[in-house]
């Protein structure tokens, strides 16, 4: 499923500028370069999972759900409150875990 479909989803994510670079795959994984402070991770199953992280200099993510198709199933919504919640992709299994990337006093 690595041709087409995910050159469409990269681009439609892609706001940025720049040429995407795969910087590493394995299996359904793959995590593209899109700039010097912005990545993009994509686990390809029977849903397209997405994670967007970009930093500048402190890091934060967006994560996503697509079908097959590239269209937007849902928004995954970090389950803890922060100013910078960074999502981590589990290349084996495409399990995304929240961590909240800010020190702020709430």
């Amino acid at each position: 499923m690595k041709g087409l479909l995910t050159i469409a989803l990269i681009a439609s994510l892609l706001k940025v500028g720049g040429k995407p670079e795969a910087v590493e795959t394995e299996g359904a994984y793959t995590k593209y370069a899109l700039t010097d402070s912005a990545t993009l991770e994509i686990y390809e199953a029977d849903t397209i999972y997405v994670v967007m992280t970009v930093c500048a200099p402190q890091c934060s993510s967006c994560a996503r759900v697509y079908n097959k198709e590239g269209e937007l199933i849902e928004q995954i919504t970090p389950p803890l409150r922060s100013v910078f919640p960074l999502a981590t992709m589990d290349k084996q299994t495409g399990r995304i875990t929240w961590t909240d990337n800010d020190e702020w006093e709430y």
